[in-house]
């Protein structure tokens, strides 16, 4: 058995090739290069990395639509943790969803409130809770659209395009990242509550 040695705080990984004392040093002194680069490498070596790798395994790739939603479910609350400054979703996770898709240039023209809040029930508790889909709800990969009305219409739920969801997902976080590195068109609230969530990661509130 191997012996347990005690991790210093400053020394936890908060992303493959960053570590905590790299962000604190990077925000001490307003190294918003650097600040973006572990943001990026978070989200690429935690979320979309093993999406790419699951993607490209011709064994399970096809099949892995549940997967992939779920990495992406989680991908869209961290950013809206992002945009805000929270901890954590707060108790009204559905309005959350919604918050976030209405606001995204790549996503609020393929969703309505009760698209949305169906998105939220059917595929993100459906996948986090249960490992499924809800009702009618499928996750698909070969859809002219992101988002389609199930066979039946949206009482039994919805179709979404994994592939069309997760590329604009991307582009969701490209845009973001621009934002935070140029730290204009409203991108110093953003900045604000950009080091808010990441103190909170990194063990220290701003």
């Amino acid at each position: 058995m191997g012996l347990s040695v005690p991790l210093q705080a400053d020394n936890k990984s908060v992303s493959p090739n960053y570590r905590v004392i790299d962000w604190h040093d990077a925000m001490r002194s307003d190294d918003w290069a650097t600040m973006v680069a572990i943001f990026r490498d978070r989200l690429h070596g935690r979320f979309l990395e093993p999406i790419e790798h699951i993607e490209a395994d011709r064994r399970i790739g096809g099949f892995a639509g549940f997967s992939i939603m779920a990495l992406d479910c989680l991908l869209v609350e961290t950013l809206n943790q992002f945009y805000h400054g929270l901890d954590e979703t707060p108790k009204d996770h559905q309005r959350q969803f919604w918050k976030f898709f209405s606001g995204s240039e790549h996503f609020k023209s393929n969703f309505t409130r009760k698209v949305s809040d169906i998105f939220y029930s059917h595929v993100r508790c459906g996948l986090l809770h249960q490992a499924q889909t809800k009702k009618g709800t499928l996750i698909r990969a070969d859809q002219d659209r992101m988002i389609s009305p199930a066979p039946g219409g949206l009482v039994n739920g919805i179709i979404v395009d994994r592939v069309r969801f997760h590329d604009a997902l991307k582009q969701e976080i490209a845009t973001y990242i621009r934002t935070l590195e140029s730290g204009e068109e409203g991108g110093a609230d953003l900045r604000n509550n950009f080091i808010t969530k990441m103190q909170y990661i990194c063990g220290g509130q701003a």
